[in-house]
């Protein structure tokens, strides 16, 4: 295992770096994969072991991961396509996909001796770390911008963490946890590509599919700011094929931002090569309300893996993933947050009037409902009160 640069491709030894040294280029984590014993890999756990936790024995930290699957069935009927899956990510211990590079990053701060560690989070980060950080000891600032929805604020807060509210867009706060870490013995944990060790932890979607559904998805549909969680699943599918010598094509991954901010999927639209910075993002989805301000390479990047999937890069409205959300709930029985429900809708959206019933798509679920309840609040709905009388009762379940 070693560090290797995405752009100069220089390799370094595993420690605490953020950056190539030498053109200040993304690191990757790289494995020799065909020196590993497939007799000893007969589980996403033991995958985990080797290639996430690095160290053959641990595959969880707090519980995170193995999420199930489910099938959307009764949306699929209703489109006309072939199968259609839910991987429920909010059913992570802290609600959310985070806990996944979170538990990753969280093992290398051990192993290196860090006591402190710094979060930029849009508000899943800043609950996972808070959580992680509480159950192994270490002292946590978190920085959130001030829009931050109150739920994942006092959850991050109640688990011990030092919140600080940061003004502007997340990208403020995410330039501040990088300064700090940069002159501080703060080890930098935010989920963006800024720490390498903790896209590993995403893979672990990837290697948990692999042995929950009979064969893989053609298509993957991620909610993505800058995009590590897409990028780490498909990494992980990458490893996989290789790992078992398996003769399937590679799911193509669908990266699905809001409209109100969507720098990657206007790259893509456009057909550029690079993805630019946007400066003022306006979307109730705030957990994918990444406008790369300062780090607009980390949208390059995922646009680059998109493309290399055969995948695409789509915006909904915030109109379109509200009305996603409220189907989910009402019809599938899942409470998602605005940002999750964009899977569906960018789902929804990319092969609306074309023919997939004979294909199968795997839907990543990001975060649970009650972190952003704030699209619930704005139904208007007024919940009935009576008293404890039955003829009351079914005068009002006549109406």
């Amino acid at each position: 295992m070693r560090l290797k640069c995405i752009e100069c491709s220089e390799h370094f030894e595993v420690k605490p770096l953020y950056k190539c040294p030498n053109c200040n280029g993304i690191l990757d984590v790289v494995y020799d994969v065909k020196n590993e014993k497939l007799r000893d890999l007969t589980s996403s756990n033991d995958l985990k072991q080797t290639f996430i936790f690095h160290d053959h024995k641990t595959d969880n930290l707090l519980g995170e991961g193995n999420t199930p699957i489910v099938s959307l069935s009764k949306t699929a009927r209703r489109v006309h396509t072939g199968n259609l899956y839910a991987k429920c990510e909010f059913l992570n211990p802290s609600g959310s996909f985070k806990d996944r590079p979170v538990a990753a990053g969280i093992k290398k701060a051990l192993e290196f001796g860090y006591e402190k560690i710094i979060v930029a989070s849009s508000g899943n980060g800043a609950a996972s770390v808070s959580a992680f950080a509480a159950r192994f000891g270490l002292d946590c600032i978190i920085l959130v911008p001030e829009s931050t929805p109150d739920e994942k604020v006092k959850q991050a807060h109640f688990y011990g963490g030092k919140v600080i509210k940061v003004k502007g867009p997340y990208s403020n706060s995410f330039n501040l946890a990088l300064r700090l870490s940069e002159v501080s013995p703060y080890y930098n944990l935010t989920t963006t590509f800024i720490n390498p060790y903790t896209i590993e932890g995403d893979k672990g979607v990837a290697y948990e599919a692999h042995f929950q559904l009979n064969q893989w998805p053609d298509y993957v549909v991620v909610p993505i700011g800058a995009g590590p969680l897409l990028v780490g699943t498909f990494k992980g599918f990458k490893e996989l094929k290789e790992l078992f010598d398996l003769d399937c094509p590679l799911p193509r991954m669908i990266g699905v931002q809001a409209t109100g901010c969507s720098p990657i999927a206007e790259a893509f639209k456009l057909g550029l090569e690079y993805v630019s910075e946007e400066e003022n993002p306006q979307t109730i989805a705030g957990g994918i309300g990444d406008g790369l301000l300062g780090y607009s390479e980390d949208g390059t990047y995922t646009l680059d893996i998109i493309r290399e999937s055969g995948g695409l890069c789509i915006d909904v409205s915030d109109g379109e993933l509200l009305a996603a959300q409220s189907e989910l709930a009402k019809e599938e029985g899942m409470f998602v947050e605005p940002s999750a429900a964009t899977s569906l809708a960018g789902w929804r959206k990319a092969f609306k009037g074309k023919d997939m019933t004979e294909t199968s798509s795997l839907l990543l679920m990001t975060g649970h409902g009650l972190k952003d309840m704030k699209s619930i609040d704005q139904t208007n709905e007024i919940i009935p009160c009576i008293l404890p009388n039955v003829d009351d009762l079914i005068r009002l379940i006549q109406k």
